[in-house]
């Protein structure tokens, strides 16, 4: 080797070798109440989760797992057992809901305000797939984030429905389709007119085995080939795509929605009675829903500490959003800069008597609440210096999830680049009364919860 190839080996070099993605950071579990607080949801809105916001998408998913179930037996699955088997399994269900993304893309106007997972890379793909009937592999996703979609995408926010709603999927596994997703597959696609996807994939009735089978490993595709009309409208497009965020009217399949959401079942009576509840409230936010619910169902010890709960969480979060307003894009503030802007005063003044109010009422015991004790001991002052002091040790060392910002020699740095998403601590009231509006139970989506939608536009 030469002197000169010697030289130009030990020159700094930069090698792409990934497209170069914008990664969306979650700042998670902030203050480590993350598993106190899904006991409370479990004990007002069990078998939900906040990202559980559409009956549509239920009907879609069902659609979804009905025809992607046939597809799996004809490619030769079988078992469910094994987590390898379930990822095979859920090899053919992806396709389908990116497609659907692509279809609400296609076919709506207002996109942006309807959840649709993907989004931002679906709506590019399917401009090129439009064009020359051909597109980028995997939906115009990088091999990392069509391997995390499982996560992130739509069925990773609704399996909860099909694992715990009766009559979903067989034995609640989340992936057999039962009778209730049967109907629901049936109801969509006898709406979807040049959409519709004949074949079942069923023996001699669909798609053969040996055309199943040579597109193990390239689902996408296969898809694409044996339903190219997925994006054609139809006379009732709307019946058949995500509804807006801000449409809480009753969905026209709302009598196969209602039984496993708000039926005659333990979780479903329990769903109903608390939308209900909600229903009746006067309250003009989520503090006094909460309120209204501990006050209700006080004779409940768990439910009725819900208000007490929700104000220390509230409290803590506020403060949190106020050192990140402090510190906005900045490389460090003092956190004398923190305690001395405007509002931190009433700030830690609130969390202070929020801690106190918890150590006082919070006598009983149940899962996690230690969390809570943690956190409330932790606040000993109100004065915003040892208050926002205590706050950053105590998110440093029990939060959950990635560190928002630390505090070094009272210097407070961040941890996550400005704008990462972050969300307060709910209880799934907003995901409960919304599919509770759409199935007919309440009557539209009471005042308080308007804006209360914790999922993400673009997830």
């Amino acid at each position: 080797m030469t002197s000169a190839q010697d030289a130009r080996l030990e020159e700094p070099r930069t090698l792409f070798t990934a497209p170069w993605d914008p990664i969306v950071v979650r700042r998670g579990d902030a203050l480590g109440l993350g598993a106190l607080t899904n006991v409370f949801a479990e004990g007002v809105a069990p078998g939900l989760s906040n990202r559980v916001t559409d009956g549509r998408w239920i009907t879609v998913l069902a659609w979804c797992l009905d025809r992607s179930h046939h597809v799996f037996h004809a490619s030769g699955g079988r078992s469910l057992e094994s987590r390898s088997d379930q990822s095979k399994r859920y090899r053919w269900l992806r396709p389908l809901e990116l497609m659907w993304v692509a279809r609400t893309t296609a076919l709506a106007v207002d996109t942006r305000d309807r959840p649709l997972p993907g989004r931002r890379r679906v709506e590019p793909w399917y401009r090129q797939y439009d064009e020359n009937g051909k597109a980028p592999n995997r939906f115009g996703m990088s091999m990392d984030q069509f391997r995390a979609y499982r996560q992130t995408g739509v069925y990773g926010g609704y399996r909860v429905a099909f694992r715990k709603w009766p009559g979903m999927t067989v034995g609640g596994d989340g992936w057999t389709p039962s009778s209730t997703t049967a109907a629901l597959a049936k109801w969509l696609d006898g709406r979807l007119g040049p959409a519709h996807w004949p074949p079942r994939a069923s023996g001699d009735d669909g798609v053969s085995t040996q055309s199943a089978k040579r597109g193990r490993g390239e689902e996408d595709h296969w898809w694409l080939r044996h339903w190219p009309a997925f994006d054609g409208r139809g006379r009732r497009v709307d019946d058949t795509l995500p509804r807006q965020r801000t449409d809480y009217s009753v969905l026209p399949e709302a009598d196969l929605l209602r039984p496993p959401i708000f039926g005659r079942h333990p979780s479903g009576n329990r769903r109903r009675e608390v939308a209900l509840q909600i229903a009746r409230s006067s309250a003009v936010n989520h503090a006094g829903i909460c309120e209204h619910l501990g006050s209700h169902f006080r004779h409940e010890p768990e439910t009725s500490l819900l208000p007490a709960f929700s104000r220390l969480a509230d409290a803590g979060m506020d403060a949190m959003g106020l050192v990140a307003k402090v510190l906005t894009d900045k490389s460090s503030v003092s956190l004398e800069e923190v305690a001395s802007f405007p509002g931190a005063v009433a700030i830690c003044n609130k969390l202070h008597a929020a801690s106190k109010e918890w150590r006082r009422r919070a006598t009983i015991d149940m899962r996690h609440i230690q969390t809570a004790h943690l956190f409330a001991g932790a606040i000993k002052s109100g004065s915003p210096g040892d208050c926002l002091r205590e706050l950053l040790r105590h998110h440093e060392s029990h939060g959950g999830g990635l560190r928002w910002f630390v505090l070094r020699k009272d210097k407070v740095e961040p941890r996550v680049p400005p704008g990462s998403n972050a969300s307060g601590y709910g209880f799934r009231l907003y995901s409960l009364c919304r599919l509770a509006a759409q199935c007919g139970v309440i009557r539209g989506m009471p005042a308080a919860l308007r804006d209360a939608d914790e999922t993400e536009l673009d997830e």
